[in-house]
């Protein structure tokens, strides 16, 4: 698609000429989309290299915007890199990402239905109102610091409610490429404290042009922050206890390319850290699909985790008061902050608001705010899902339920191309489907006994992912690869 727009007038009339690239960063992003930019505003990049579909490359931060509005739906578009060289590196040494989080279980059930019941819609409006009413969390402004550490005092202020200092910390992280700060809160693991579970969502705000001074951000991304202080402090009040180390991060500078998120990933990897999944919430209140959480799907994705949280949504969320929908879509190169935890080989997803063809089109513009959504409903969804997914990955000390017990009776067994199965329960099933990693249903079966199996035949290799349904409507789960 041809890039169109007034941006290079823009810049003329602000006396910024193509021979100045004082502002110039080096950054990484999809081929085609650098090209397409080249060609159209070839005064905003110098395009250095290209590395499996991916280009290294020299452009103004304004670019983002013309990314935004032209070919992507969501976020920068790209991945600031400090220098040419650590650019080149970090697209030369991406690797297979880590299969171990197929071996996530679900048996919290008990715990995660108590919690679920105290998630607050008028708590998440609270934070999205109040990070709002900064006017703008441009990382280059005073606010944007002053958000930082409104975010702090209010996870702190969580923390003493529950008097969990001696086990739950908040610290504010320098970086080298923003003067904007972003916020961590650490929940330190009981039996597996170097393993850690981590979702985040991005702090800053923008809007196009030069003027930042009014970028009120309210659904890109208060509502994403809003949302993951709302998980923690229903975890917190709910006395939660993981085993593994949980953190809660709030970035900064993700709107000029994914800075606060890249140097976090970035440092976690040198330092040899084991961070066995990654889930970003990065605008969660605008409803614009028929379905409510979309699953990204690009090829930087991890597709095992997807289809975790396909079970996690299929287990608690597929009936009853705490219902909703899936879907899938896909959002591009360097969409949110879920991308810096990818290039960095650690296992990384994204649950969206809506399709990306029918996400909010008032994002980075002065119209993203609160007033005209009206409301905090589509939010909590998401805050359910966080928590679903910190409690089963992270596990809470204590004991399981009966229920729990039973189901992990189940038996499955994959032998070549037949998946078979053995229930605890001996009632009847009443229907088997089966979803791949873009969660589309590739197979359907009805009306099967307790013990029995599925010819895979038609199916090419890749994760996938069981759901059973026995005639009392119990849902019973089971991911598996074929190779």
């Amino acid at each position: 698609m041809k890039l169109k727009s007034s941006l290079l007038m823009l810049m003329l009339s602000m006396g910024i000429f193509a021979q100045d690239k004082s502002e110039f960063i080096y950054a990484s992003l999809e081929a085609q989309h650098a090209s397409e930019l080249k060609a159209s505003h070839p005064e905003l990049i110098d395009i250095i290299t290209t590395h499996n579909d991916v280009t290294i490359a020299h452009l103004h931060p304004e670019a983002a915007h013309e990314l935004h509005q032209k070919i992507l739906s969501h976020g920068p578009g790209y991945l600031m890199h400090p220098s040419k060289e650590a650019a080149i590196n970090k697209i030369k040494n991406v690797k297979e990402q880590s299969r171990t989080v197929l071996q996530f279980t679900i048996d919290q059930q008990a715990f995660v239905r108590q919690v679920l019941d105290e998630v607050s819609q008028s708590n998440i409006e609270e934070v999205m109102l109040a990070l709002e009413a900064f006017g703008t969390r441009y990382h280059t402004s005073v606010q944007a610091n002053q958000s930082a550490e409104y975010v702090k005092q209010t996870w702190e202020n969580i923390i003493a409610l529950y008097g969990r200092e001696n086990d739950v910390s908040v610290r504010l992280v320098n970086h080298n490429n923003t003067p904007m700060k972003s916020v961590v809160v650490t929940i330190n693991g009981t039996q597996t404290p170097n393993e850690y579970v981590i979702i985040g969502g991005h702090l800053d705000s923008t809007v196009g042009g030069w003027d930042k001074s009014f970028a009120p951000g309210s659904d890109d991304d208060a509502s994403g922050i809003a949302t993951i202080t709302e998980a923690l402090r229903v975890l917190l009040a709910n006395n939660f206890q993981p085993n593994r180390t949980v953190e809660i991060m709030a970035y900064a500078a993700e709107e000029i390319g994914l800075v606060g998120s890249n140097e976090i990933a970035t440092s976690y990897r040198n330092q040899n850290k084991n961070v066995v999944a990654f889930v970003q919430f990065d605008m969660t209140n605008f409803k614009g699909s028929s379905q409510d959480v979309y699953l990204a799907t690009d090829s930087f994705i991890n597709n095992a985790l997807n289809l975790y949280l396909i079970e996690l949504m299929e287990e608690y969320n597929s009936s009853g008061h705490h219902q909703f929908t899936y879907g899938t879509t896909r959002c591009n190169y360097g969409c949110s902050d879920h991308y810096s935890w990818a290039v960095n080989n650690f296992p990384a997803a994204f649950p969206f608001e809506a399709s990306f063809d029918d996400s909010n089109m008032n994002i980075h513009t002065s119209y993203d705010t609160f007033e005209l959504i009206g409301d905090a409903s589509h939010s909590v969804k998401f805050a359910k899902l966080a928590i679903e997914f910190l409690v089963e990955t992270a596990k809470h000390t204590g004991t399981l339920s009966a229920s729990n017990i039973s189901s992990s009776k189940n038996q499955f067994y994959l032998n070549h191309k037949t998946l078979g199965f053995e229930l605890a329960s001996v009632q009847k099933i009443t229907s088997a489907s089966i979803l791949n990693v873009a969660g589309q249903k590739v197979m359907s079966r009805f009306h099967l006994n307790s013990k029995d199996q599925l010819d895979l035949n038609s199916l090419s290799q890749g994760g996938y992912i069981l759901i059973l349904e026995t005639q009392d409507g119990q849902k019973i789960t089971h991911k598996f690869v074929l190779k």
